[in-house]
């Protein structure tokens, strides 16, 4: 199989070699079409040059006509002959007799019949490249000879051509230097010109190699004055922007229908190869939008899956030690009423408090395994976290954890669960507690809310943030899962209800946490 070594260029070298080729093309064409034309001039030109030295040698030897000199006129006719291309001289009296011409032998020979063919006036005949010229001899209006000549224009062609070629020679010498330059130029314009192509396909290597890693999509801003985003999608537009490529990441799939339609877009994306370089950089945050959501539903449905297999065992195991607990509760108090012992009494009380416990874990696991059906009542989500925290206050301020609270005054009333949502709330500020207990120095939980406005959504956006000691990062797709806990005297079931209370409300829920630095609950409700 042959392989086109033309393929496997570069663009700049296809790019300059294609425009070399085309600027030979037309120079050449132009050098052949400027020689011929300028061939054909001269040839006309000399033609007629000919045609009027024959004349004005004629005109200056009249007077040999009338003398009859015949050396003069023999003289004549050796001028004549000596012009370019001349072949054929021949002078005739009025008789028809010859008295002139190049064959000497000719001379005195008559060619009556001749003359009668001869037009009375100037007259020129060609026939192929042979141009005959025949030129009536008159003092006013009498006819005292005649001449007539010959000359071969291809002769005179020939000559014309060695001139030509002389100067093509010359042409071809600058039209070289001139193609040489060509290429040079549109080398080194062309390398200018494709750079963002190159860029683009390293981009698309780094980006495709580390799985659309964020931190490789690097925007280069556009210097400008008017930073803001012109259709508010942001708070300066990503293309002005130093930290292009974050909004770019957090716009996502937003940016391909709205910044592609963008006046400023168009006016400061450039060309078309860098309006690709830019295109590439949408799908990129489109895509990786797409994949976060992607995952999302992948263990949101594992999430609710396990719940759902873990709430069903749960309820039937949580019933099955109720019942023994109950009996075996029964047993301890019967010992602790009718045996005096004081070991007895001291174990059955241990045995109670432990059953109570055990009793208190199986309610949270029937209470987790039943389906979550809110009672949704409008309301106001800042005044409704007021409340809920002030519950909360005394057990802050045992453990010396200040309470930030930063609610949205634009925040709107929706529709919630009161209950659901309070418990909700609890189990995110006791784990934040629990997260804060054993921390040195500052310690604080923030509580804010946030109303979002976006153009085909409104969201209520509530975070619960500690500088608690953060979670491990091989646990953070662990924490929502059924009975994962890291506490010794935990249940695993904490969080796994706050996602079933978010996940009731048609909500969304993430996590942000840092090793040694803390961690936020963010959750989304959409009004």
């Amino acid at each position: 199989m042959r392989i086109n070594p033309f393929r496997n260029l570069s663009i700049r070298w296809k790019v300059a070699l294609a425009t070399s080729f085309y600027i030979l093309l037309v120079l050449v064409g132009a050098i052949f079409y400027t020689a011929y034309s300028f061939e054909q001039k001269l040839l006309k030109e000399k033609n007629q040059n000919i045609i009027e030295n024959i004349k004005n040698i004629i005109e200056s030897y009249k007077d040999s006509f009338v003398l009859k000199n015949l050396e003069k006129i023999d003289e004549m006719t050796r001028k004549i002959d000596n012009l370019p291309s001349v072949f054929f001289v021949k002078v005739f009296d009025t008789g028809g007799r010859i008295i002139g011409d190049i064959d000497l032998s000719n001379l005195g020979k008559t060619e009556k019949d001749f003359l009668k063919k001869i037009p009375d006036k100037p007259y020129i005949k060609k026939d192929k490249n042979i141009i005959s010229f025949y030129y009536p001899v008159k003092i006013d209006s009498d006819t005292i000879g005649y001449v007539i000549t010959r000359h071969d224009l291809k002769t005179l062609k020939e000559s014309i051509d060695r001139e030509i070629f002389k100067i093509l020679v010359q042409t071809f010498a600058i039209a070289s230097m001139v193609i040489i330059a060509s290429f040079l130029g549109v080398f080194l314009i062309s390398g200018h010109m494709v750079k963002p192509l190159i860029d683009l396909k390293n981009k698309i290597t780094e980006i495709t190699g580390s799985y659309i890693d964020s931190s490789k999509l690097d925007v280069e801003p556009v210097p400008q004055n008017d930073k803001d985003c012109i259709k508010s999608l942001t708070s300066e537009c990503w293309l002005t922007s130093e930290k292009g490529g974050e909004i770019l990441l957090n716009i996502g799939d937003t940016a391909l229908k709205e910044c592609s339609s963008c006046e400023k877009f168009k006016q400061l994306s450039g060309d078309e190869i860098r309006q690709l370089n830019y295109s590439f950089y949408m799908m990129v945050a489109s895509l990786k939008e797409y994949l976060r959501k992607l995952d999302e539903a992948h263990r949101e449905r594992e999430t609710l899956n396990c719940m759902a297999t873990m709430g069903e065992m749960s309820a039937k195991i949580a019933h099955e030690i109720k019942n023994a607990l109950y009996a075996i509760g029964n047993a301890a108090n019967y010992l602790r009423q009718n045996i005096d012992n004081e070991l007895v009494k001291e174990f059955s009380g241990i045995i109670k408090d432990e059953v109570n416990r055990l009793n208190k874990m199986t309610v949270s696991f029937l209470n987790f395994s039943k389906l979550i059906e809110p009672k949704f009542q409008k309301g106001d989500i800042n005044e409704e976290i007021k409340n809920s925290v002030m519950l909360l206050k005394p057990d802050m301020d045992d453990e010396g954890i200040r309470l930030i609270i930063e609610t949205d005054p634009d925040m709107p009333e929706f529709e919630f669960d009161k209950n659901l949502i309070k418990q909700m709330i609890f189990n995110l500020i006791l784990n934040s507690i629990d997260a804060l207990k054993d921390k040195k120095g500052d310690k604080f939980i923030r509580i804010k809310t946030e109303y979002i406005k976006l153009k085909d959504k409104d969201i209520a956006r509530l975070i619960i943030e500690d500088n608690g000691e953060g979670i491990e990062p091989e646990n953070k797709d662990k924490i929502f899962k059924p009975f994962f806990t890291t506490k010794q005297k935990g249940t695993g079931l904490g969080l796994p209800m706050v996602y079933k209370i978010v996940f009731s409300h048609n909500g969304a829920i993430s996590m942000e946490s840092e090793k040694g630095k803390g961690t936020a609950f963010i959750i989304d409700f959409r009004i």
